[in-house]
């Protein structure tokens, strides 16, 4: 009986454990690949943590207001395999960001490249 119990116990954890899965990497969901964007700006910060690195910078827009927009990057690992290193981004760089936007309408997008004094910075690895 206590055997059962613990084999119940285990798959009921593994059930749980990967139902969580699919509910963080919804970024379909929250970004649209449709309508994929290039804006030119500012960094303001750029932060390599877990679980997704970060990427802020502001816009100058044809009206002349400033928009800062914020990227969702990859994981500390994935980033830098791509060549990524906490010192890539500094405040005040001059960067491209090509990205998806956030379906929610606010000025935040996930990356898929950053290009900086012509050399591009990809967020996930090239395909091989």
């Amino acid at each position: 009986m206590h055997r059962r119990f613990l084999a119940f116990a285990a798959g009921v954890g593994v059930l749980l454990a990967s139902a969580a899965l699919p509910a963080h990497h919804g970024t379909n969901a929250s970004y649209d690949p449709k309508k994929e964007t290039t804006l030119t700006g500012t960094v303001t910060k750029y932060v390599m943590m877990n679980p997704h690195g970060q990427l802020f910078f502001d816009v100058k827009g044809g009206d002349g207001k400033v928009v800062t927009w914020g990227g969702e990057l990859h994981s500390i690992g994935l980033l830098r395999r791509s060549g990524w290193t906490p010192d890539t981004l500094k405040p005040g760089d001059t960067i491209s960001v090509r990205g998806y936007p956030s379906r929610a309408g606010t000025p935040f997008m996930v990356v898929q490249e950053v290009v900086i004094n012509g050399k591009s910075y990809f967020r996930d690895l090239p395909e091989q």
